[in-house]
């Protein structure tokens, strides 16, 4: 029981090491919060979506290991080349007491239209980080004895900074098209690539340099509707969520440093009921997956233009670390309007809010949403 107590306390301090060398959260659901991976996602679908999400990670541990996200994004159409304005709000502890990020973002996009079946977007985003680390919470090696634990007083002599506080830019550009075909009704395909910490700011709570590392995040995503409609390619109408099968497969994959991670699953919608396979990696060898991810939500249509979609997801550890660690949990909500909107349609007055999609060019209209 001793030991097992001692092995928990070193897995903590090598997990709060691991936070300090910033590896950013990660998300199994990162199709559930586009706008945290890539700014120019900022506006992709037409209208307001207000995105809540939660990660509980390795829950048998000691302490809170929770993240949590809140993200809004408006499209507008009316202002010709832009995407659309975005927020973000992050919450991620590392242990109970130990380390806190608290971050505030605020993103933008520009639109360009390709084809009429093809539009790009490239955005921007700028944060401001606050990092909080209690020093008196910290396991330090020198501390712990190999038979009783924690039983020493440490030689580290704590800073009096407590916390750090920078700004954080971050980039990136999406590509989507839509298409059609004798197969399926409606093809959507999604790709992005972004930069994030683009400045690499120094984030040492000693006075020392300690520059974060640049995170590359790669995604990729196909939406394949069957027996939707041929106009339900270019016009959204929840209805066809019924009525329509999608297959929606993708992948991510994330590099900071020398962390390497990608994982791959496909989801699938039918009568408003969500269900997904993923599994994450760290190698390319299949046979030594670190985790096996299941989905399960509902897409309940409130009305002809706005729905609520809950998610949840329990990603299942295959290696041996799971009997210490547990399963980690993670649960999304979204709100999203399609007809929403900041301003006047100024072709014709609408009403404040909202706007009329019938004066949208082709080349910015969006299949039906998965």
């Amino acid at each position: 029981m001793k030991k097992t107590k001692v092995y928990l306390l070193i897995i903590l301090s090598l997990m709060v090491v691991s936070t300090t060398l910033a590896q950013d959260p990660h998300f199994s659901q990162f199709y559930n919060n586009p706008v945290y991976y890539n700014p120019a996602a900022v506006g992709l679908s037409p209208g307001m979506r207000a995105r809540f999400n939660i990660r509980e990670q390795w829950p048998q541990l000691p302490g809170d290991l929770r993240t949590y996200t809140f993200s809004m994004d408006i499209a507008e159409r009316n202002i010709p080349g832009s995407g659309g304005l975005g927020l973000i709000v992050m919450s991620d502890n590392a242990g109970s007491g130990y380390m806190k990020t608290s971050t505030v973002g605020l993103s933008t996009s520009v639109r360009v239209p390709l084809q009429e079946n093809m539009v790009t977007q490239v955005g921007i985003m700028t944060s401001f980080v606050q990092k909080r680390l209690n020093w008196d919470n910290l396991v330090f090696t020198d501390q712990l004895n190999p038979v009783y634990g924690n039983i020493y007083e440490s030689s580290f002599q704590a800073p009096d900074n407590g916390s750090v506080f920078y700004p954080d830019f971050a980039t990136g550009g999406i590509f989507r098209f839509t298409e059609s075909s004798n197969t399926f009704s409606a093809i959507q395909g999604t790709f992005g690539l972004a930069v994030h910490h683009l400045f690499r700011p120094n984030e040492s709570f000693l006075g020392l340099t300690s520059p974060l590392p640049r995170k590359l995040a790669i995604t990729g995503d196909l939406i394949l509707e069957i027996d939707g409609g041929g106009d339900k390619l270019y016009f959204q109408r929840q209805e066809s969520n019924n009525a329509s099968f999608k297959f929606n497969p993708g992948f991510i994959y994330e590099q900071q440093a020398d962390f390497k991670t990608y994982a791959v699953g496909v989801n699938i919608l039918k009568s408003s009921i969500y269900t997904g396979v993923w599994f994450r990696n760290r190698t390319t060898e299949l046979t030594k997956s670190n985790d096996l991810i299941f989905l399960l939500g509902i897409n309940a249509a409130l009305s002809s233009t706005t729905r609520m979609k809950i998610n949840y997801t329990y990603d299942f550890v295959l290696t041996e670390i799971r009997t210490v660690t547990g399963c980690s949990h993670e649960v999304s909500i979204i709100l999203e309007l399609d007809d929403f909107n900041i301003f006047h349609n100024l072709r014709k007055n609408s009403g404040f809010g909202f706007s009329n999609r019938n004066f949208r060019s082709r080349a910015e209209l969006e299949c039906t949403p998965f």
